[in-house]
């Protein structure tokens, strides 16, 4: 093989701390190191070619904190409440406010619901295209 190598570093910058519109990219159920079941949402912040991730875990112990944390996320994309059909997610535009953590990585620290979104511009950037997965039988292997 003959390949001139160059050393290239990736310069990487965090996003910064403040309100974004976001966009679902995609949703799943998974459960959390506890045990717990949570539901785990990619979000696009608009703009960019920038991901976030949120997780709410559903706590058996205090479900006024889980029930709280999915009133934020179904208001901020126009979910109807109760609605857990994740496919149906994609594509959604909401808005969050991001917090950097100890590590002064961006994370989602809340989700601004709609008359908080009015401040924020509209959908900057592409929209991706979303083709719908066909439900397959199990696969054989």
């Amino acid at each position: 093989m003959a390949w001139q190598f160059k050393r290239e570093e990736a310069e990487f910058e965090e996003l910064a701390e403040g309100r974004y519109r976001v966009m679902i990219v995609d949703a799943e159920m998974a459960v959390s190191k506890s045990g717990n079941d949570m539901l785990v949402i990619k979000l696009l912040v608009s703009g960019t070619k920038k991901n976030l991730w949120n997780y709410i875990t559903f706590l058996d112990d205090r479900p006024e904190i889980t029930n709280r944390m999915l009133t934020q996320f179904f208001d901020s994309f126009g979910i109807e409440d109760g609605d857990f059909n994740l496919k149906g997610y994609v594509g959604k535009i909401g808005g969050c406010q991001v917090k950097h953590d100890e590590q002064g990585r961006a994370k989602v620290q809340y989700f601004l619901n709609k008359k908080q979104q009015k401040e924020l511009p509209e959908w900057q950037g592409e929209k991706p295209v979303f083709t719908p997965v066909e439900e397959k039988e199990e696969l054989p292997f």
